[in-house]
């Protein structure tokens, strides 16, 4: 199937592994068209059976882990948080809006944006009115 890049925008919560789990579910249960094989009907069975390691699904479902870490040091399944100087460096601003990591998501085919190594992605705090957080956007980058 090659390579793809995946996005999503969540409601903001402050443990960005606890978004991180329920948009997992979330995906999960939308994605009927994969892994609805016999015996795989919860996220926690398709993650003990071992699929993901044969296909992945080209969504947030190939990650697992939120991490803390430098840039290039995310492993296969990590999501690293982008904070600080890297957020102003990627988005132009310390507090990218929705339509500003939308539109640096666009440009993220030219291979200039973050997470460069297949398998892991990335996080960010998206601001809504007031300086205020209001969703957290997960992306990443699966192939196989």
């Amino acid at each position: 199937m090659g390579a793809s890049r995946w996005s999503y925008f969540t409601p903001f919560q402050r443990s960005e592994q606890d978004a991180l789990n329920d948009l997992r579910e979330t995906v999960f249960a939308r994605e009927d068209e994969y892994y609805r094989e016999e015996g795989i009907e919860t996220l926690a069975s398709l993650m003990a059976s071992g699929w993901l390691d044969e296909e992945p699904a080209h969504s947030v479902l190939d990650v697992e882990r939120v991490v803390r870490c430098e840039e290039h040091m995310e492993e296969p399944g990590d999501v690293r948080v982008v904070e600080a100087a890297e957020v102003v460096e990627l988005f132009g601003t310390a507090q990218p809006g929705r339509e500003v990591v939308e539109q640096a998501l666009k440009r993220a085919g030219d291979g200039w944006f973050p997470p460069f190594d297949r398998g892991s992605g990335c996080c960010t705090i998206v601001y809504g009115g007031e300086g205020r957080p209001a969703e957290l956007c997960f992306w990443g980058f699966t192939g196989d």
